[in-house]
């Protein structure tokens, strides 16, 4: 058999197409998903099985109502199928369109979220708060995207202390539901055997609305809430919304923002550390000299009391002193008067103690002498 080109394969395929009036102005309904603009539009029709990717050319485009291009949109639009011989692919070119009501995944979307709004699944009461020092953080992803390398490299730069466990799922395609689901109970049991998982990020990067689906799921959001490990929901880019970040315990708009939040940056840690140690010895630097000026203060206030309770005293004996020295027998003696002491040196204050013809001792205040009574005369009392 003589072997045809790869250019030959796909003209005549091209041509086959071409030829197909079926193919030829033909009405196709779906919803738009993953509109973007580049003079041209494009995007892709899709049903709940399959998607088509279609393009409207600039000079079509003025003939469309722009209300119908968002995503979401349910529409009816009329074109032809044709093929793109170099790449081997093939698309639907559109030159007429028209609305065919709301897109059937945003109504169930829209029906979703509110049966769960109304069960409490969104509560705010019922969000588990982030640990602010995690030791273990769990990934529910696939392992070949970029979300999981950006995870990775977000949270081991910012903090090298955080083990990493990985449970790898699908995260597009009919089987990613479950596969999600199944990360998220294997996790917890993780964490109920012994080895704590801290947060669990459960996400994956960027993505057409279909890619981004399977994190629509009725059971999915369910086992987000029932998780016992406190749950980041990372799905897509910062538009998109999915009903798992309604559910979660908080929402990042990407993977990437996933990791900034589920740790804390250690050398950030170790700076304010560092700056509060610095403050602390600052305060305490100056904590210890206002007490040793406290101190010297109180020191001097009371050397200063004591001295002047000293001196008072000091005055206090003087004044008894010389109290006592005016008091004293002898001091009244030098002022010229005696005492008279009977013969057993009691002294005799009262003129009827003394007898008559008896002797008596006169003391003086710089002698005595002997004395005999020879006469006594009482003086009365008024």
């Amino acid at each position: 058999m003589k072997p045809v080109s790869v250019t030959q394969v796909n003209e005549y395929i091209a041509r086959k197409i071409d030829s197909d009036f079926n193919l030829r102005n033909l009405a196709v309904e779906g919803e738009i998903s993953g509109l973007t603009r580049k003079g041209h539009a494009y995007f892709s029709l899709k049903d709940s099985d399959c998607v088509i990717r279609c393009v409207i050319w600039r000079n079509q485009l003025t003939k469309i109502d722009p209300k119908l291009l968002e995503d979401g949109k349910n529409v009816i639009a009329v074109g032809s199928v044709r093929v793109y011989s170099k790449g081997g692919s093939y698309s639907f070119q559109i030159h007429y369109m028209e609305d065919a009501g709301e897109g059937k995944a945003k109504t169930a979307f829209e029906e979703l979220k509110k049966k769960l709004e109304a069960e409490g699944l969104f509560d705010a009461k019922c969000k588990k708060p982030l640990p602010s020092f995690p030791k273990r953080i769990g990934i529910v992803t696939s392992t070949e995207g970029d979300a999981l390398r950006d995870l990775k490299k977000i949270i081991t730069k910012k903090n090298s202390y955080v083990d990493l466990l990985i449970f790898p799922a699908y995260v597009q395609g009919i089987y990613a539901p479950a596969s999600l689901i199944q990360g998220i109970y294997q996790a917890n049991e993780v964490n109920r055997n012994g080895m704590p998982i801290d947060i669990l990020i459960v996400g994956r990067g960027g993505g057409s609305q279909e890619d981004l689906e399977a994190f629509n799921d009725e059971n999915l959001a369910r086992a987000i809430f029932a998780s016992e490990i406190p749950v980041i929901s990372a799905v897509g880019h910062e538009p998109d919304v999915s009903i798992s970040d309604y559910v979660a315990d908080v929402r990042a708009a990407t993977p990437s923002e996933a990791a900034d939040i589920a740790v804390p940056d250690t050398e950030e840690l170790r700076e304010t550390i560092a700056k509060c140690r610095s403050r602390l010895l600052e305060s305490l630097r100056w904590k210890i000299v206002n007490e040793q000026k406290h101190v010297a203060s109180t020191t001097d206030l009371m050397y200063s009391a004591m001295k002047n309770k000293i001196q008072r005293v000091q005055h206090q004996v003087q004044q008894a002193t010389i109290r006592l020295e005016e008091g004293s027998p002898k001091r009244i003696l030098s002022k010229g008067y005696a005492a008279v002491l009977d013969d057993s040196n009691r002294v005799i204050s009262n003129i009827h103690q003394v007898e008559e013809n008896q002797e008596y001792t006169v003391l003086l205040h710089n002698g005595r002498f002997r004395t005999s009574v020879k006469g006594i005369e009482s003086i009365e009392e008024e």
